[in-house]
């Protein structure tokens, strides 16, 4: 079998290597995290999403199945192929969980990370700094909720993307103007572990996800998660977030008011009853979904 788990479209010559395992007998299985370059193209650049299309566009008819990390993933991969006349020959598809290992609560943050937790604690927003990630949204509801006499801090975790200008410099403005507010940009393990375990609740407003990450590894600390409205989100988070639609500030604003003030109480599980697969977990779900495909060709 040849599993392809990377970003095999960004290799020059990927089609002969996989038409040479083909004719060696081999079996060819695709990961498939996202489709956003096709879905949501306006995040990324023009060339790249070419790139993707014309890669899966040939991929199909050379795989004998596509393994995808959630269930909204699989769902726009059939979309994609009915969009481009390819559902005859689209293999069959399944899903599996990825891994993750979360620092244990013995590592040590930062002082400087700590420092930013030890008063009240914070609203929390974690992931790359891309427009795809939704800041705006989350800037403009806490500077509504600031003018309107809220108080409430807002930590954001995130490293610098891309098309991110206009976000980093709403960050140097609102430090400058003395609003609660901090970016941590070189955070580690342990900085991102404290911070899940220290924060008030996560806010998480992405467009798109592939699956959506941080909410799984907060509510498994315990944290409640407020995200967007999406069908990944839904399917990750299920009854156990907060959602919030897409493109309205002021929703969000009066959410942050009403957390604030106590009106509105966000409930999380207990720590370490939502389950967080492991690497070696994910390897053998992943195995075991591969065979089951294989086993229906």
């Amino acid at each position: 079998m040849l599993l392809l788990a990377d970003a095999t479209w960004m290799i020059p010559r990927w089609k002969p290597a996989v038409e040479s395992a083909k004719a060696e007998g081999a079996r060819v299985v695709p990961v498939i995290y996202d489709l956003l370059t096709w879905s949501h193209p306006q995040f990324f650049a023009p060339l790249f999403c070419a790139q993707f299309k014309r890669w899966l566009i040939e991929m199909i008819p050379l795989s004998d199945a596509f393994v995808c990390i959630s269930q909204a993933t699989a769902d726009a991969l059939r979309e994609f192929a009915a969009a481009e006349g390819l559902t005859d020959g689209l293999p069959p598809i399944g899903v599996f969980p990825l891994g993750t290992k979360l620092t244990p609560a013995t590592s040590e943050p930062r002082a400087e990370v700590a420092t930013v937790f030890a008063k009240a604690a914070p609203f929390l927003m974690v992931g790359t700094i891309e427009p795809r990630k939704n800041h705006a949204l989350v800037l403009d509801a806490f500077e509504r909720f600031w003018v309107a006499g809220g108080t409430a801090a807002l930590v954001v975790i995130g490293r610098r993307g891309w098309q991110c200008e206009a976000t980093l410099r709403r960050f140097t403005a609102l430090a400058a103007a003395g609003r609660p507010f901090t970016h941590i940009g070189d955070a580690t393990d342990a900085d991102l572990h404290y911070a899940y375990r220290h924060a008030r609740c996560l806010i998480f407003p992405s467009v798109a996800e592939g699956f959506g990450l941080p909410i799984v590894e907060a509510l498994a600390q315990g944290l409640p998660a407020i995200a967007s409205d999406i069908p990944v989100h839904r399917e990750v988070g299920g009854d156990l977030a907060t959602y919030i639609p897409l493109g309205d500030p002021g929703r969000l604003a009066a959410l942050l008011q009403s957390i604030a003030d106590g009106s509105t109480v966000l409930t999380a599980p207990a720590p370490g009853t939502v389950h967080l697969p492991t690497w070696a977990e994910s390897a053998a779900a992943l195995q075991a979904e591969i065979d089951r495909l294989l086993a229906s060709r």
